[in-house]
């Protein structure tokens, strides 16, 4: 059987992989997003690490793949039930958490973990998917993603959405 980063783009220089199929980087992962995203006065790590024990088995909600360079890991995404969005609770799913190593940026690896996400939610039968974009919007655009809504506030987001109905296009 044919890896799921093969049938994406069977040239990827970075091996993406399932989390559950790569325990050993949870830790990793989990620290990525407490400190890109949670690490906050009062929140702990277990804030990260408690949902995303749910990760670790194949499910097809949720899932969350890694970005590997050898046996490094050097990327993450999760695709989520909900992304807490209160205005929007009808939203089902979102690709959320992208996260790749300073280092590694602008080698593809973000592309190679959004695509594997989306090949992951298609053959899972999901036919729409949304994420939560504060910038990089021009990342996701040229991934086929587009905007869905923008939302005012003290943090105002963008609410991109991208339509499963057909095969995620391999890249190039």
């Amino acid at each position: 059987m044919k890896k799921l980063w093969e049938e994406i783009n069977p040239k990827a220089m970075f091996e993406i992989r399932y989390l559950y199929e790569a325990p050993q980087h949870f830790d990793t992962v989990a620290d990525w997003i407490y400190r890109q995203w949670w690490q906050k006065p009062g929140n702990t790590a277990e804030v990260v690490r408690t949902p995303l024990r749910g990760h670790l088995q194949p499910q097809p909600l949720p899932a969350a793949f890694v970005a590997l360079d050898g046996e490094m890991p050097v990327g993450s995404v999760l695709l989520i039930e909900s992304d807490g969005i209160d205005a929007l609770p009808d939203l089902k799913p979102w690709l959320a958490a992208l996260y790749v190593l300073p280092a590694y940026r602008g080698q593809g690896v973000g592309k190679q973990l959004v695509q594997a996400l989306e090949q992951h939610a298609w053959q899972e039968g999901f036919t729409d998917l949304y994420l939560v974009a504060t910038d990089r919007v021009s990342f996701y655009y040229e991934l086929g993603w587009r905007v869905y809504t923008k939302l005012v506030g003290k943090n105002g987001i963008t609410i991109m959405h991208k339509s499963m109905a057909a095969a995620p296009a391999a890249s190039a």
